[in-house]
C-alpha cells in the first residue's frame, strides 16, 4: 500500500481546528484536560506525518515525537475522566506520568518496545513503511490499555451513582472502543501499512469533544473565534496554494511574461486575498447560522431581565418568563407550578393558554420535586427517565407528564428554596432541546428566581405593612387607604362602617392575663372575618377596637350583621367555667354614607360617637348614629338599654362641677366664661341639627375647655397688658393641661377631641397640632367659635367688653380663616335671632 499521507494531514487539520476552537474557549480544569489531549495527539499524528513526508532531522526523531505522543494518548485521557467526574488523585498521576516518561527513554534509547519503521520505495517510485513487530511492543500496548481502562473504571463508578451522567458517558466508551480496534487493525495483514490508527484517533478526538458538548461545557458558538477563523482560513489556502502554485506559476510564465519578475509577489497577494475570501465566507456563514441566534436570545434577555426588574408583581413576572420562553425557543406549552401557603404541593397558576385547565398539581415528595431542590439548572425528562427516581414515581404521576409532553424542568428558587417549577413540552419542530436552549434556560431561570424573590420579598414587606400582627387583619394605616378608596370608589352609593370595642377588656386581661386576652382577640377576629367575608374589610382599628367597611350596605343591613356578630362573640366563652369572672361583649357604632355622613371622617367620627352613646348606656348594644335625627338615636337603641335613667349623663356631673369649682377657686372668672361657653356650645349645635346626645358632650367640653389654667401662674392669668411671647407660650400650654387632667377620668375621655382642639384655627394656623378643616372635631369647631364670642363681650383683665356687633361682625370677618364658615353663619344667625341669648361676664378687681 502506499504512504497515505493524506490521512494524517486530515487529521492534523481536525485537530489543529479543534485546539484552535478550544484555546478561545473559557478555561476550566476539564477544557485544560482535553487540551492536553489535543496536544498528544497531535504530537502522535503530527510525528507520523512527518516521518512519513521524511522530513528533517530525520525519520526516528519524527518517529520518537509519534510514539511520545501516543503514549500520552492514555495519560491525558485518565486526566480528562478524573476532571470529568469531579475526582483528584495525584497519586496515579505521577505514578502514570513516570511510567509513560520511563517508557519513553528506554524506547527512544533501544527501540525495545517498537523499533522505527523500514522505509521501502517500490518499482512504481511510491513509498511505504513497514514496521517489525516484536514480542515486548505488547508491554507498551499493556502499559496503555491498563491507563484506559483504569479510566474506565472510574467512569463505571461514577456512573453507578450518577445515572444521568451514563448517557454522557456513552460517546467516551464509543470513542476508546473505536480506538482500541484501530490499533489492533495495525495486527491485520490486510491493513499493513494503512495508518488505521491515526484514523480511529480522529475518531475518538471526535467522541471526547461530543461528550463535552453533551455535558454543556461550552457553546459551540463561543468556540469559533476570531484568531481560529483566521487560522483555519490560512490553513485551507495553504493547502490549496500548495496544490496550485505549479500551476499559477506556469500561467504567469505563459501569459503573464511582463510580470515574471514579479511572480513571487503576485502568488503572495493571490494567498492573501485567498485567505480573506474563506475567512469573509466562514464568518459570514458562522454569523447566520450560530451567531444571529445567539445575538436573539441574549436580546430576549436583556428585554427580559429589564422588564421584570420593574415588576414587583408574580403574576406579571410569570407572564414575562412564559412570553420569552415562547418567543426564543418556541416550545408548544409552557407551564408555570407555584408552592402553596402549606407548603406540601405545587400548583399550576399560568400556561401559555388562557384555556388551559389549572388542574395540574405536583407534590412535594415527587421526586422531580427532589432533585429540583437539590441540583442546580435545567433537568431534561429524557434524561431524568433513566434514573432510579424516574421508577420510583407513581404511574398516574408518569402520566401526567405524558399527557401534558413536558420535555423539559426549570426551577424558581427563592435563596435555596424551591418555590417553582416551569415545566416546558416539546419544540414546535419536535427537535431536541440544544445546549444553547439549555443555556438560555439557565439564564432564564438565574434572572426570573431573583425577580420571584423580591417580588415575594415586597408581598411580604407589603402584607405586613398592612396586615395587624396579632389578628392578621388590616392594620389601622391600611384601614384608612382602603376606606378613603372605597369611598373614591363608590360616590353616589351608600358605604357603611362599623366601629366594635370590647368591653372593659382591661379588666379582662387582668384577670386572666394578657396571653389570654391576645387569644381572645384572635378569636374575635376570626368571628368578624368569617361574619364578614367577601362582603367587605375588616381592620384592627385599635387594641380593642375592629372596624368593618361594607361597601353597598345601609344602615340596616350594617347593624343586623353586627348584631349577629355581638351575640356570636357573646356566646364565645359564656358556657366555659373559667372565665365565669368575666365575659367578653361589644360594643359598637355604625354609620352610612349618604344616610348619615358625607365624608370619610364624618363617617368614623360618627361611628366613633354612636360607640361612645352605647358605653354610656350601659354597654352589650349596637347603635346606628344620624346626627340631624333627634329621636334616632334612642330609636336605635335596644331593649336593655332603655332602662337606664332619663339623665344619662348624671353620673359624670358630680366630677364635672368638682372640676369647675376647682377653677373657680383659682380664677373666677374663668368659672363664668366656662359656663357661658357651654351655654353657648349648647345652643349653636341644637342650632346646627346636632341631637340631644351630641349637645351633651359639646356641654361638658366646654365646661372642661379652660381646666388646665389651674396650672397657669395668676400673675399671668390677671395680667392686666398685653402677654410676651414667653408668656404667651406659658398660656398655651393651658391645652395641654387640660387633656393630662381629663385623661386620668376614663369616664370622661370622650370630651378630648373638643378640648385639645379648641384653639386650632380653619385655616390650620392654630395650636397645639395646627390642624385644619374637617380635620378638626366638629365639637372643637364649634368651641372655638363661643369661646371667642365670650372672650370678646366680656370684660377681661387686658380689655374692655366689645359690643355684640362688633363682636359678630368679627366673626364673619375670621369665617374660612379662623372659623368654620358654615357654623359662623349659623352662630351669627342664631345670635341676630335672638334664638341664642347673651351672658355677659364682667372682671371683678379686688
Amino acid at each position: 500500500m502506499d504512504s497515505f499521507v493524506y490521512i494524517p494531514i486530515t487529521a492534523l487539520c481536525c485537530y489543529a481546528f479543534l485546539l484552535l476552537a478550544f484555546m478561545a474557549a473559557k478555561k476550566s480544569k476539564l477544557i485544560n484536560s482535553f487540551l492536553l489531549f489535543l496536544s498528544a495527539i497531535i504530537l502522535w499524528t503530527g510525528g507520523s506525518l512527518c516521518m512519513r513526508m521524511q522530513l528533517w532531522p530525520s525519520l526516528d526523531f519524527w518517529y520518537n515525537v509519534s510514539v511520545l505522543g501516543l503514549t500520552l494518548m492514555p495519560f491525558a485521557f485518565f486526566i480528562f475522566v478524573i476532571e470529568f467526574i469531579g475526582l483528584k488523585d495525584r497519586f496515579f498521576k505521577l505514578g502514570y506520568l513516570l511510567i509513560i516518561f520511563l517508557v519513553n527513554i528506554i524506547n527512544v534509547l533501544t527501540g525495545f518496545f517498537l523499533n522505527a519503521p523500514e522505509v521501502i520505495t517500490g518499482t512504481d517510485g511510491k513509498v511505504s513503511f513497514v514496521y517489525d513487530i516484536a514480542w515486548p511492543v505488547i508491554i507498551l500496548f499493556v502499559v496503555c490499555v491498563a491507563i484506559t481502562f483504569h479510566s474506565l473504571y472510574l467512569l463505571y463508578k461514577y456512573s453507578k451513582t450518577n445515572e444521568v451522567a451514563k448517557k454522557q458517558f456513552m460517546p467516551i466508551v464509543f470513542g476508546v472502543f473505536i480506538l482500541v480496534v484501530g490499533h489492533l487493525a495495525l495486527f491485520v495483514p490486510f491493513f499493513k501499512g494503512f495508518p488505521t490508527d491515526i484514523l480511529s484517533g480522529v475518531c475518538f478526538a471526535f467522541c471526547l469533544f461530543y461528550a463535552l458538548y453533551r455535558r454543556r461545557l461550552f457553546k459551540l458558538t463561543l468556540l469559533v473565534s476570531r484568531g481560529s477563523c483566521y487560522g483555519i482560513a490560512a490553513a485551507l489556502s495553504l493547502v490549496l496554494f500548495s496544490n496550485f502554485i505549479s500551476l499559477v506559476q506556469a500561467f504567469i510564465d505563459t501569459n503573464l511574461s511582463n510580470f515574471k519578475e514579479h511572480s513571487v509577489l503576485i502568488i503572495a497577494v493571490l494567498f492573501a486575498l485567498a485567505t480573506f475570501v474563506i475567512y469573509q465566507g466562514m464568518k459570514q456563514f458562522i454569523d447566520k447560522v450560530f451567531t444571529k441566534e445567539e445575538i436573539h436570545q441574549a436580546e430576549n434577555l436583556k428585554e427580559f431581565s429589564i422588564t421584570v426588574s420593574k415588576s414587583l408583581n408574580v403574576n406579571e413576572i410569570l407572564e414575562e418568563l412564559v412570553d420569552v420562553i415562547q418567543k426564543t425557543i418556541t416550545v408548544k406549552k409552557i407551564y408555570i407550578c407555584i408552592r402553596n401557603e402549606k407548603k406540601d404541593s405545587f400548583f399550576m397558576v399560568h400556561s401559555t393558554s388562557p384555556l388551559d385547565k389549572k388542574f395540574f398539581c405536583i407534590q412535594e415528595d415527587n421526586p422531580i420535586v427532589t432533585w429540583l431542590s437539590n441540583n442546580e439548572g435545567c433537568l431534561l425528562m429524557k434524561d431524568f427517565k433513566r434514573t432510579v427516581a424516574y421508577k420510583s414515581m407513581w404511574e398516574e404521576e408518569k402520566k401526567q407528564f405524558a399527557d401534558l409532553k413536558i420535555e423539559c424542568f426549570v426551577s424558581l428558587k427563592d435563596a435555596a428554596e424551591l418555590v417553582g417549577i416551569v415545566l416546558l413540552s416539546e419544540k414546535e419542530k419536535y427537535s431536541g432541546f440544544t445546549y444553547d436552549d439549555i443555556n438560555f434556560l439557565g439564564s432564564v431561570e438565574s434572572i426570573g428566581s431573583i425577580a420571584v424573590k423580591n417580588s415575594r420579598l415586597y408581598e411580604k414587606a407589603y402584607l405586613e405593612a398592612r396586615t395587624d400582627e396579632l389578628t392578621g387583619l388590616l392594620n389601622r394605616k391600611y384601614f384608612y387607604e382602603t376606606i378613603q378608596n372605597e369611598y373614591e370608589k363608590n360616590k353616589g352609593q351608600s358605604l357603611a362602617l362599623i366601629i366594635l370595642n370590647i368591653d372593659d377588656f382591661k379588666l379582662y386581661n387582668q384577670l386572666y392575663g394578657n396571653k389570654e386576652g391576645d387569644i381572645a382577640l384572635q378569636m374575635i377576629a376570626k368571628i368578624i372575618q368569617a361574619s364578614v367575608g367577601s362582603n367587605g374589610y375588616v381592620a384592627r382599628y385599635s387594641g380593642k377596637e375592629f372596624a368593618i367597611i361594607l361597601p353597598l350596605y345601609d344602615l340596616l343591613g350594617a347593624k343586623n350583621l353586627a348584631e349577629t356578630m355581638r351575640l356570636q362573640i357573646s356566646d364565645m366563652n359564656k358556657r366555659a367555667t373559667e372565665y365565669s369572672f368575666k365575659t367578653l361583649t361589644l360594643s359598637g357604632g355604625i354609620c352610612a354614607i349618604p344616610y348619615a355622613a358625607s365624608s370619610v371622617k364624618e363617617l368614623i367620627d360618627n361611628a366613633d360617637r354612636a360607640i361612645y352613646y352605647v358605653k354610656r348606656n350601659g354597654k352589650n348594644a349596637i347603635m346606628t348614629y344620624s346626627e340631624r335625627d333627634q329621636n334616632l338615636a334612642e330609636g336605635n337603641v335596644t331593649a336593655e338599654t332603655l332602662k337606664q335613667k332619663e339623665d344619662v349623663y348624671s353620673d359624670y356631673e358630680k366630677t364635672i362641677y368638682a372640676l369647675t369649682a376647682a377653677i373657680d377657686t383659682k380664677d373666677h372668672y374663668t368659672f363664668d366664661h366656662s359656663n357661658n361657653v357651654a351655654y353657648y356650645a349648647v345652643e349653636l349645635a341644637y342650632a346646627f341639627g346636632m341631637n340631644k346626645e351630641t349637645a351633651e358632650i359639646i356641654r361638658e367640653a366646654a365646661l372642661l375647655h379652660d381646666v388646665g389654667k389651674i396650672g397657669i401662674p395668676e400673675q399671668i392669668l390677671n395680667k392686666p397688658g398685653k402677654l410676651t411671647p414667653e408668656e404667651y407660650e406659658v398660656m398655651k400650654g393651658h391645652v395641654e393641661n387640660s387633656i393630662d387632667i381629663i385623661r386620668h377620668l376614663p369616664s370622661l375621655d370622650y370630651v378630648i377631641p373638643a378640648v385639645i382642639g379648641h384653639h386650632e384655627r380653619y385655616d390650620g394656623l392654630g395650636y397645639p397640632r395646627r390642624i385644619e378643616k374637617q380635620d378638626i372635631p366638629i365639637s372643637a369647631r364649634i368651641l372655638c367659635i363661643v369661646d371667642a364670642f365670650d372672650a370678646m363681650v366680656s370684660e377681661r383683665s387686658y380689655k374692655e367688653a366689645y359690643s355684640v356687633n362688633h363682636a359678630l361682625k368679627i366673626i364673619e370677618e375670621e369665617s374660612g380663616l379662623q372659623f368654620d364658615p358654615e357654623l359662623a353663619h349659623v352662630f351669627v344667625k342664631s345670635i341676630k335671632n335672638g334664638l341664642i341669648k347673651i351672658k355677659r361676664t364682667t372682671r371683678k378687681v379686688s
